[in-house]
């Protein structure tokens, strides 16, 4: 299991939560999105590149693109296509905990 303890977590509150989440990957710096438990996080784990995580609801070293457009379009949520941009584009990959609705965005 991977350790996150060290990671900053942002409670997703929509745009705001996307624009502090951009500034953080930017940097290449990790960032945990905390989603509301409405969200949806169901993706299709080898379309999106993830390994196997350590449960059946854990997703890791996910393709951040991928991923992150498809959670957005679920979810109707166009602040995370631009975060999925740069999360790509800074060479981040994506950790996806659907027990606990987490999006780890990391290196």
């Amino acid at each position: 299991m991977r350790d996150y303890s060290n990671m900053p977590t942002l409670h997703w509150e929509g745009p705001i939560s996307a624009k502090k989440a951009v500034a953080q990957v930017h940097h290449a710096e990790p960032v945990i999105l905390q989603m509301p438990e409405d969200f949806v996080l169901a993706i299709d784990a080898p379309t999106c590149g993830c390994k196997a995580g350590d449960t059946t609801t854990h997703h890791i070293d996910c393709h951040a693109a991928d991923t992150l457009k498809t959670i957005a379009e679920e979810n109707n949520e166009p602040a995370l296509v631009e975060l999925a941009d740069i999360a790509h584009e800074a060479g981040q990959v994506v950790d996806i905990q659907t027990d606990t609705r987490r999006i780890i965005i990391h290196d």
